[in-house]
């Protein structure tokens, strides 16, 4: 499943860095337009990893002890190459233009309320519905870090309660979703599709986050059935949900048709021992998804110079050429630098974090 991240950061980069309208081909602008659930599949994830490797720690109730340590752990994993790409943004910007006012241009930070929009990044608090991340993508890493706080509650009510509870856990996070898309879809700002909450002024964000989360929870509960992971797992099964996914994609389908296919081909690829796994777990694709979290937060910084080499090009070679020549140019760049950060900084940050949390 590491490597299934790694093709999500790398899909929701391509979205950001290929708009619709500049692809001239409609099945592939439909694909790479609906790139945003990728991150759908980040939230679903996340609560399936963490079920499976905190949840027992919650099974007999809630523990201060064991809260903290599952936060220490938490924060090890996220914290350290976010503050260095926060402050970092900040200090560059204060360098250049002496302020962090909004009427800064872009990439320079522009805060409505510079200390407190600040004190609410550094806190990670940002997107539940204060104001906008410092760091583009992380509005989704602010509101998983309110899903890391409840956790205890949530796998309770999701892994560790009676059929009957579970049920509602199901019916509340389909209506979670829901409101996500009935808020998203009449908020009068712009949103390439129904599930495309990212606002971190607005609840949406929050709840898009926490619906995907539990359905995470809930998938890993099914996941105890030997039987149902047999059968999610068997290749043709995990194929045909592949294939759903990409068709679902590729001709523009709502997203609420596409959303639960994201459950059955985590549930799948948690149980398969066949091809598909194998593709996954080949190195490229696992060392992909072991950079994925600094792929995806470091991917907005270039989007600029991603403009400015395609314009550069362009006025020298036709354009074909141009996307041609810029390609590799921009994923190569894009692997070296989350290479280089993953090394340099997150891997070395984790490992810093957990022998401060034990001194």
């Amino acid at each position: 499943m590491t490597g299934l991240r790694g093709v999500a950061a790398l899909l929701v980069a391509t979205y950001h860095y290929y708009p619709p309208n500049a692809i001239t081909q409609p099945a592939l602008s439909r694909f790479i337009g609906k790139g945003y659930l990728w991150v759908d599949v980040f939230f679903i994830l996340s609560g399936f990893v963490l079920a499976l490797n905190y949840a027992h720690l919650f099974a007999s109730g809630w523990s201060l002890r064991r809260w903290r340590d599952f936060l220490v752990r938490r924060l090890a994993r996220i914290y350290p190459l976010y503050i260095v790409l926060v402050l970092g943004a900040v200090l560059l910007t204060l360098v250049a233009h002496g302020n962090l006012h909004p009427g800064n241009p872009a990439p320079a930070v522009g805060l409505p309320v510079p200390i407190r929009d600040l004190v609410a990044n550094l806190l990670m608090v940002q997107s539940w519905g204060i104001t906008r991340s410092i760091n583009g993508p992380a509005w989704s890493i602010s509101t998983e870090w309110a899903a890391y706080l409840v956790f205890p509650v949530l796998v309770g009510v999701a892994l560790f309660s009676r059929a009957g509870t579970a049920l509602i856990a199901v019916l509340a996070v389909v209506a979670v979703i829901l409101g996500t898309v009935g808020l998203t879809m009449h908020d009068g700002a712009y949103h390439s599709g129904p599930l495309d909450a990212y606002d971190g002024t607005t609840v949406q964000p929050l709840l898009r986050c926490f619906g995907g989360f539990v359905l995470g929870l809930l998938t890993y509960r099914l996941s105890r059935s030997p039987r149902v992971v047999a059968w999610a797992a068997h290749d043709g099964v995990l194929g045909l949900v592949i294939a759903l996914l990409v068709i679902g994609f590729a001709a523009g389908a709502h997203d609420l048709v596409v959303y639960p296919l994201f459950a059955a081909l985590v549930l799948g690829l948690y149980g398969n021992r066949g091809r598909i796994s194998q593709v996954l777990g080949s190195f490229p694709v696992y060392w992909l998804g072991l950079v994925s979290y600094s792929l995806y937060l470091l991917h907005d910084y270039l989007i600029g110079p991603r403009n400015g080499l395609f314009e550069w090009l362009q006025a020298r070679v036709p354009a074909v050429w141009a996307h041609v020549a810029t390609v590799p140019l921009l994923y190569g760049a894009l692997l070296l630098v989350a290479g280089l950060t993953y090394y340099a900084v997150e891997a070395p940050g984790r490992r810093l974090a957990r022998r401060l949390s034990r001194a």
